[in-house]
């Protein structure tokens, strides 16, 4: 007599294609980038206005200070880490000072220098957006991604792909429309979504009747941006389908999501 063993249910960002996964990934090291500020045939000198800076030997203030840079002196910056910028002095030392004291630093010809830090006028100006969701479709798991280009201050292109993965059949959508926001400048900023798309579903082999079966639809949603940091935003909503299938009957769906987002 064999008993059966209940199968875990894995989560569905693990149940994605491969391909998937790594556009993510991808995203979120996109977003994570830091630029280099200098190459050696090309460097980015900088002249210090603060009283003194702390050199560090690494990006955090774990690490210890091994310099002190003084009003006047001229540095040349090589890399950030997150709030943290790696510099080169004059006499050949490198180390790690913090961003903060370094928010008024002049260039060699006395203009300010943009140290390549996304803000709040990033976020109110942003063009193109790239991010991921884990949610709900129906009740059941969902993971999905999607990008946007901003059209005008209120209005944006978005596509999007969803996909669900339930015990009883896996669905996969795809959508186009637009998404508009009334306040963009706003630190947590609501927004409205307008789409339409088509789903496919793909009931599991073990039900041995059922059929593939693809359908159109029409999407309405509300949701709201919360900017924190950098160029990462949260982004939460919910969303209304109605399925247009062969049948006479329309089908409506509920979804909400949760996910992060990155502008450039």
């Amino acid at each position: 007599m064999h008993i059966l063993q209940p199968i875990k249910r894995r989560h569905a960002l693990f149940r994605l294609p491969y391909y998937l996964r790594f556009l993510v990934l991808a995203i979120i090291l996109l977003a994570s980038s830091q630029p280099v500020f200098a190459k050696k045939k090309d460097a980015l000198q900088v002249i210090v206005t603060d009283t003194f800076i702390s050199v560090h030997t690494g990006p955090g203030r774990g690490y210890p200070i091994f310099h002190v840079l003084e009003k006047g002196e001229t540095i040349t910056l090589l890399i950030r880490k997150n709030d943290w910028i790696k510099v080169l002095t004059r006499k050949g030392q490198e180390g790690w000072v913090n961003r903060k004291f370094m928010v008024d630093t002049v260039g060699i010809n006395d203009e300010l220098v943009d140290l390549g830090v996304p803000g709040p006028d990033d976020y109110s100006n942003r063009q193109w957006e790239l991010g991921f969701s884990v949610g709900e479709f129906e009740s059941i798991e969902s993971l999905g991604i999607h990008g946007a280009y901003r059209m005008t201050k209120n209005l944006s292109a978005e596509l999007r792909f969803t996909q669900a993965t339930g015990r009883f059949s896996n669905s996969q959508l795809i959508s186009w429309g637009l998404v508009h926001q009334p306040f963009p400048e706003w630190r947590i900023s609501p927004f409205f979504t307008l789409a339409n798309g088509q789903v496919s579903i793909a009931p599991n082999s073990n039900l041995s009747q059922a059929q593939d079966r693809q359908d159109n639809f029409f999407m309405v949603g509300a949701g709201a941006y919360y900017y924190f940091s950098h160029r990462f935003m949260i982004r939460f909503e919910y969303n209304s389908y109605t399925t247009l299938p062969d049948r006479d009957e329309n089908e409506n769906i509920g979804e909400w999501k949760l996910g992060l987002s990155a502008f450039f």
